[in-house]
């Protein structure tokens, strides 16, 4: 055997090559490909299982971007923060996703959408993005047995090389939190170990007979901020969290107390904002090892206008 076939391939990952859109992953990290298989036993009794049949065969393609956080990276990796519940992910035309590997090689799927968007941190020591996940399913209309339903692999055509990466492109910086005009939130608020973004999603997959997964439609969505504030008082949090006292009632509305969080840059960038956001956890602790003041959590609940659901988060470019 040739050392050459030992293959470790550093790799970009390309969104929508009509538009495209460049990720480099994280350093120390890969751009990971995992097969989804799924099978249906078939046995006789008296001979137990004798066969597996396909059900389920796609993949998904996974990885911690470079750090970068663009327009366009903010609209292809936080796609669902105002969504049309019901909608599919996929449409008749078909989105292709591409991995250009370092040796000049190209896989190409079919299909491709954002399945997991990623997590964000908000902190001068970590860049910005989690990792993020993509489904790859066959093409609009393709059978199981057409020719690169699924996946397209050349081992040329690859440009590895992204023209628009800098190091300035990747952001690393202390951010503030405002909360509407909520007291003691109305002024920037530091966070001891910064702040942490979960955004959340969940489908509801179409499966026709003849295809297998070939949609998946957008069920609910939500967002939380995580951060440990400092310079508040415990009293403020309290209050703000309408746990006892005016305002307070089993049954209450976490929305009716909601408003506006905004995180800010130093370099004045606004890169998260979470509606309607209403605190849903707090921790405290007494001794030496943690701080008194620990975690507080915020949860987006979104306006309703004329009956009309407006966003949960809008991610923008640091």
């Amino acid at each position: 055997m040739l050392r050459s076939a030992i293959q470790r391939v550093p790799a970009r990952f390309v969104y929508n090559t009509g538009t495209p859109v460049s990720f480099l992953a994280k350093e120390g990290k890969d751009i990971q490909q995992d097969l989804v298989y799924e099978g249906v036993d078939v046995g006789a009794a008296g001979l137990g299982l004798t066969d597996k049949r396909d059900k389920e065969l796609h993949y998904r393609v996974s990885f911690t971007p470079d750090g970068r956080l663009t327009a366009a990276i903010a609209a292809a990796l936080y796609p669902y923060g105002n969504p049309v519940v019901g909608t599919g992910i996929f449409t008749d035309t078909d989105i292709t996703g591409s991995v250009h590997g370092q040796d000049g090689s190209l896989d190409t799927y079919s299909s491709v959408a954002l399945e997991k968007m990623p997590e964000m941190y908000f902190h001068p020591e970590k860049t910005l993005l989690g990792p993020c996940g993509w489904l790859a399913i066959r093409g609009s209309g393709d059978d199981w047995s057409a020719a690169n339903s699924l996946v397209t692999q050349a081992n040329t055509g690859g440009t590895f090389a992204d023209p628009a990466f800098t190091n300035a492109g990747i952001i690393t910086q202390n951010y503030t939190l405002t909360w509407g005009g909520v007291t003691g939130f109305a002024t920037a608020t530091d966070f001891y170990d910064g702040l942490t973004f979960q955004p959340s999603v969940t489908f509801e997959d179409d499966t026709p007979a003849r295809y297998g997964l070939y949609n998946k439609r957008i069920k609910t969505v939500g967002g939380i901020v995580r951060g440990i504030p400092l310079g508040q008082t415990r009293q403020n949090i309290l209050a703000a969290l309408y746990a006892q006292g005016t305002g307070a009632a089993r049954g209450g509305s976490r929305a009716a107390n909601g408003a506006t969080l905004t995180l800010t840059g130093a370099d004045s960038s606004t890169p998260l904002i979470l509606y309607g956001a209403a605190l849903m956890d707090q921790k405290q602790a007494w001794g030496i090892t943690n701080l008194r003041q620990g975690e507080i959590a915020w949860l987006a609940t979104p306006t309703l206008t004329a009956g009309v659901r407006g966003a949960y988060f809008a991610v923008a470019a640091a």
